[in-house]
């Protein structure tokens, strides 16, 4: 483990804090391998959902950390064998992740955001992958937001090294909901504590998205419909549904 990722469970939650600011939470092998160990071993330790986020102001993450990979092939082979299991483990995680992020959320902090299930950003988000600048390709990332986006998109983002606004960030699908900055942290809590409450609804529609769906729409009901009636049935759906004010007549 590393002290630069702090890890929280909070009933059924755990809260992975990014705590490296004055490098901006540029992601190292161990934290790499901090989150994957943390994730990978969330259902077993009774947690229900995962919250990333990060500390400093000037940012969520910065990506990979350069330094350490400019100590020579054996430290860059380790770092990248590091971020391949932390794709792998977010990308196959069995609980939800939720990643919030703020300011400059670059290359391998772009990956971690694509790959969580919500992702609630700060107003003043700059998100890209500027690899291109320095000469170099980002596969990684390109392997990762096509998650998000259409493989040629993927493609004309890694190759321009754009970086987008939250507005931008939002339209294209990397981020779910942008908030204020200021009071980002207080905003977002909020936010994840209304996702928190609907668990099993968060669940139901991450195995949807996940779902390879059939061309056929009378197919596609067919097998949704199964998953709607698992939805009406879970306890958090039956809780809030007994609790909403209908209308009467």
């Amino acid at each position: 483990m590393t002290d630069a990722v702090r890890i929280r469970d909070e009933g059924g939650l755990r809260r992975l804090t990014l705590s490296r600011p004055e490098k901006m939470n540029a992601l190292n092998t161990a934290m790499m391998r901090a989150l994957s160990a943390a994730i990978t071993a969330a259902p077993g330790d009774g947690v229900a959902l995962a919250v990333i986020d990060g500390v400093g102001e000037r940012g969520f993450c910065a990506g990979g950390d350069l330094a350490e990979m400019r100590q020579g092939g054996d430290a860059f082979a380790e770092q990248e064998e590091a971020l391949r299991a932390l794709i792998v483990a977010l990308h196959g995680s069995a609980v939800p992740v939720v990643c919030a992020v703020h300011g400059r959320t670059l290359g391998a902090g772009c990956i971690v955001a694509s790959l969580s299930d919500v992702v609630l950003a700060a107003d003043d988000l700059s998100f890209g992958f500027p690899e291109m600048r320095f000469g170099l390709y980002p596969a990684f990332v390109h392997g990762a937001i096509v998650e998000r986006v259409s493989n040629a998109m993927a493609f004309q983002l890694c190759i321009g090294g754009r970086i987008l606004s939250a507005a931008e960030a939002h339209a294209l699908g990397f981020v779910t909901e942008v908030l204020p900055a200021d009071g980002f942290a207080g905003r977002a809590a909020e936010r994840i504590a209304h996702y928190r409450e609907r668990i099993d609804a968060l669940v139901m529609g991450r195995r949807i998205r996940r779902m390879a769906l059939p061309d056929s729409m009378a197919d596609r009901m067919a097998r949704l419909g199964p998953l709607l009636l698992e939805n009406h049935e879970a306890p958090s759906a039956r809780r809030l549904l007994a609790e909403m004010p209908f209308a009467r007549p």
